[in-house]
């Protein structure tokens, strides 16, 4: 009987710092930069300067993560994604309402 290469056992998974989530629901990019990618995610939200001075609402989208990892994690990453897509019905998604918020009745 051939024995089959052991697979690198991965170190457990721990979260010291509590790293927070962040909302990200805006325009991401991912550059490449030598043997790393950028992923780079954003999220749109009002100015507060005009917000606060005289109620106007100028939207921008403002960075709220950047992460660095190498090309084969940036693969890995793809094909999680691809897997995931793949698996979810599209009848198990609902589109957002519209307005983009919560239905008022």
């Amino acid at each position: 009987m051939v024995s089959q290469p052991q697979q690198p056992s991965q170190p457990p998974v721990t979260d010291p710092d509590n790293v927070p989530e962040n909302l990200c629901d805006g325009l991401f990019n991912v550059s490449v930069a030598g043997p790393l990618a950028i992923l780079t995610f954003t999220h749109v939200r009002p100015q507060p300067g005009p917000l606060f001075a005289v109620g106007t609402i100028t939207p921008e989208a403002i960075v709220r993560a950047r992460i660095v990892t190498t090309i084969p994690n940036l693969v890995a990453l793809r094909d999680l994604l691809n897997t995931i897509v793949q698996s979810v019905s599209t009848a198990d998604v609902s589109p957002a309402p519209a307005t983009g918020g919560t239905t008022r009745h």
